[in-house]
Formats: structure tokens, C-alpha cells, sequence
């Protein structure tokens, strides 16, 4: 069995939507904080959260971050690339790139041999090896 969290999900309880939903997805994400419920966060719908708060909701940066840092702490949510999930977040709050590139740019990072196909310069201001096609 495989159990996901859908964008909607996570706007409604980092917006802290207070409607008789979110009482009842209070309890949710207190048994995701202490494990006692898991769950799988996908990068998909980790993207859209964020896109979503800003653009929509026009949530700051900061807030954006650190709400979905904490989130990643829970015990019982998942997500794969987590590591990389959580440097792309800092890269996003830290620097003014678009949170795509600053996952890709996570995902360089580990070695200095991966390779960025791509005709954006903008990459070329950290220490990954871009190349154009």
C-alpha cells in the first residue's frame, strides 16, 4: 500500500486555513509528526506547494521554506531525495533562482563530474559543470 499527500492537503494546513477541515487536519498532521501515520510526499506535489503559497497566496520565500523544512522533519512523511530536496530549499531561500534550478543544482552538487545541459549562464555562479548542447 502507498499512501500520498496531494497539494491541496498541505496548502490547507501551511495557510492554516481555519475551517471545521482543519481541526480535523491538525489531528493528521500531528500523528505524520510523530510517525504514528506515514505517508509519501512527492517532489511533484512538493513544487506545486510552493508555486502555489507564492504565486497565489503570496506567502514570502522564508515562510514557504521554513514550513516545508519542518514538514520534512516529520517521522512519518517520506520523500525520496530528501537530502536533496532539503538543499534545494536552502538554495531557494538563499538566492534568487527558481526552485527547479535550484533542485537540478542539488543534484549536481555531489559530484563535480555530473554535467548541466543547458543554455541558461545563470547556473554558471555555482560550482556545478554546465555545458551547452
Amino acid at each position: 500500500m502507498i499512501a500520498l499527500l496531494d497539494t491541496n492537503v498541505l496548502i490547507r494546513f501551511l495557510t492554516l486555513d481555519k475551517d471545521t477541515k482543519y481541526r480535523r487536519l491538525y489531528n493528521f498532521f500531528e500523528s505524520l509528526e510523530r510517525g504514528e501515520m506515514l505517508v509519501e510526499l512527492k517532489l511533484i506535489v512538493l513544487f506545486q506547494v510552493i508555486y502555489v503559497l507564492k504565486s497565489f497566496y503570496r506567502v514570502p520565500k522564508g515562510q514557504i521554506v521554513s514550513g516545508l523544512m519542518d514538514l520534512l522533519k516529520y517521522k512519518g512523511i517520506t520523500i525520496k531525495e530528501k537530502k536533496i530536496a532539503q538543499r534545494a530549499l536552502e538554495l531557494w531561500r538563499e538566492k534568487n533562482v527558481e526552485i527547479v534550478d535550484c533542485y537540478l543544482i542539488a543534484c549536481l552538487e555531489k559530484d563535480a563530474q555530473n554535467i548541466l545541459y543547458s543554455y541558461d549562464r545563470d547556473f554558471d555562479k555555482f560550482k556545478i559543470n554546465r555545458k551547452e548542447p
